[in-house]
């Protein structure tokens, strides 16, 4: 096993469609990413059925894995993001009102803030590596500092990431926004990032 591949946990094996390397992986990190999402969802049941989507995902969609340097860390990351994604969803659907009863501007915004937010993670995630990390960390809301060390780069670094990826993303979303009603939403998104 190469220097390579070491960092990246056999991601290389499952992203060429070895089987083994992907149970080897399934194996070795079930449990702890089971138990990693439950410390954000609190429900055993959803960190179980969060856990094995993102498997069953990272089979489906192991091509793109080849790019991934850090294994290990792309895998709590993308199940962090799943385990946010699932409380996000979870809200919107305990604000949603009874079918009886019409939809209020509230709701409406909140539906539209979290379909702007998926596309947002979606375009992320086709960032170069480092700026999808510092892009990740900063939706989190973690500090300038903090990603630093994650990162293991300058906070300088992550303030050229951080400003690179915004703009990368800007010019990636905003003509998909620019002739709907969701514009200033999209545009209030973005500046609080």
């Amino acid at each position: 096993m190469d220097e390579r591949d070491a960092r990246n946990d056999g991601l290389t094996g499952v992203s060429n469609g070895d089987v083994e390397e992907f149970t080897t992986l399934f194996k070795r990190y079930y449990k702890p990413l089971v138990l990693f999402a439950n410390t954000i969802v609190k429900d055993d049941d959803v960190a179980e059925d969060l856990v094995q989507a993102f498997f069953c995902k990272l089979w489906e969609e192991r091509g793109s894995l080849a790019r991934v340097t850090r294994g290990k860390s792309y895998l709590y990351q993308s199940v962090k993001n799943c385990s946010y994604n699932y409380l996000r969803h979870q809200r919107v659907v305990a604000s949603l009102v009874p079918p009886d009863e019409a939809f209020d501007e509230d709701i409406l915004q909140t539906i539209a803030e979290e379909e702007i937010y998926a596309e947002l993670i979606r375009q992320v995630d086709l960032l170069p590596p480092k700026c999808r990390e510092v892009m990740l960390l900063k939706l989190q809301e973690v500090d300038v500092p903090t990603i630093a060390a994650t990162c293991q780069i300058t906070e300088e670094t992550v303030r050229s990431q951080y400003r690179h990826g915004k703009t990368l993303l800007k010019k990636q979303l905003l003509p998909a926004f620019k002739n709907s009603l969701s514009l200033q939403l999209f545009l209030s998104i973005m500046q609080d990032l």
